[in-house]
């Protein structure tokens, strides 16, 4: 039997505004049992950009999000509506499978069902602000050929960051490839929220005024036309990939065919919550980093996460303990501590003890 566990924020009500009950009270965790785990999960599956193009709507609700960067101003990114999202559910609900469903009911995560992806997380954010302020790092990676990997996307905000540094590459003649991978647990999450998003972000670049919060855009379904021509223009390749986190994953994240030496980024937030995910999700990490090191490229890890998450069991030391276990290891990075605000937050750079790599600042 589950039952709902409730995480307290403080600062989550200007993420969450768009809750169909209006309040801010918490998240709310369907906890399954041990005897409701299912240890298999579900198998990874590559899933083509026509085919999550090809379902989005007419139009599009959003809300956005202003990440500061030291060296760009204010970063707006968009955000598709909570309420929107459910909307377009309830429409199709003749074909809802389960995970879809669960993204209906007043749980905010459901163990191997739905495990949150319509929501844009707190540590998300805490990532995105981090990306910000990385920009000579970042404009260095994006001058050649790289690769973003994003487990746990979900609403994929600090992919949507880096995302929106790629505008300009339209004005290169010959750009490098940039590939990014967005992964999340469940397609219906890939398909309502991830990629929207980022077509979403690309649609905004040049028309969000710094005082707009959100707004709708109509046609929405008609301009991924505009958005592929984008993509090839810039050399940029989009792979989606739902289930669950293992070596087959890691075959499809980072495919033989494309591993070419370069840079590779892998991010996460809030995906070390649940005890009975820590260790698949941390060999998943390692597996990534030196599937890229093998092949002669430079790789980074970074997982934003809450010190403890409590009523369910993650933690970061928890993590901490099997990472090294595997042969990884993580240096804090950034972290809440001494600002006073609830509960710990942090930002780990997460490495294989195999390889000797410089941490980024």
């Amino acid at each position: 039997m589950s039952k709902p566990f409730k995480f307290e924020f403080e600062d989550v009500e200007d993420l969450e505004e768009d809750h169909i009950s209006g309040e801010n009270e918490g998240l709310e965790v369907a906890n399954a049992s041990a005897g409701d785990q299912s240890p298999a999960g579900a198998a990874p599956c590559l899933h083509t950009l026509d085919d999550l193009l090809a379902t989005l709507p007419s139009k599009i609700e959003y809300y956005n999000i202003t990440i500061p960067s030291p060296d760009h101003g204010n970063i707006t990114l968009g955000r598709r509506e909570l309420f929107d999202i459910r909307a377009q559910l309830m429409a199709e609900d003749s074909t809802l499978d389960d995970s879809s469903a669960a993204g209906l009911s007043t749980d905010d995560i459901k163990p191997n069902v739905y495990e949150g992806g319509f929501k844009t997380w707190e540590c998300s954010v805490d990532l995105a602000k981090y990306l910000a302020t990385q920009s000579e790092y970042l404009s260095q990676m994006l001058t050649s050929p790289c690769t973003i990997v994003e487990l746990g996307a979900g609403t994929a905000l600090p992919s949507q960051l880096i995302f929106s540094l790629l505008f300009p590459k339209g004005l290169v003649s010959q750009p490098p490839r940039t590939t990014i991978v967005l992964a999340d647990f469940n397609p219906s999450v890939l398909k309502l929220a991830t990629i929207p998003n980022l077509m979403l972000n690309y649609q905004l670049a040049d028309d969000v005024g710094p005082e707009e919060s959100g707004g709708d855009i109509e046609c929405f379904d008609v301009l991924s036309i505009d958005f592929q021509d984008f993509l090839r223009k810039c050399n940029i390749e989009i792979r989606a990939i739902s289930g669950s986190w293992g070596s087959d994953f890691s075959a499809m994240a980072l495919p033989e065919s494309s591993r070419a030496p370069n840079d590779v980024l892998i991010l996460a937030s809030e995906t070390i919550y649940s005890p009975t995910s820590t260790r698949s999700f941390t060999e998943t990490l390692l597996n990534l980093l030196r599937r890229s090191e093998k092949a002669g490229g430079r790789a980074r890890a970074l997982v934003a996460a809450k010190r403890v998450y409590f009523g369910v069991g993650g933690s970061v030391d928890d993590f901490l303990d099997v990472l090294r276990e595997l042969g990884g290891e993580g240096k804090v990075v950034w972290t809440t501590e001494g600002l006073g605000n609830g509960v710990g937050r942090c930002i780990l750079e997460v490495t294989s003890t195999a390889n000797d790599v410089n941490t980024m600042t």
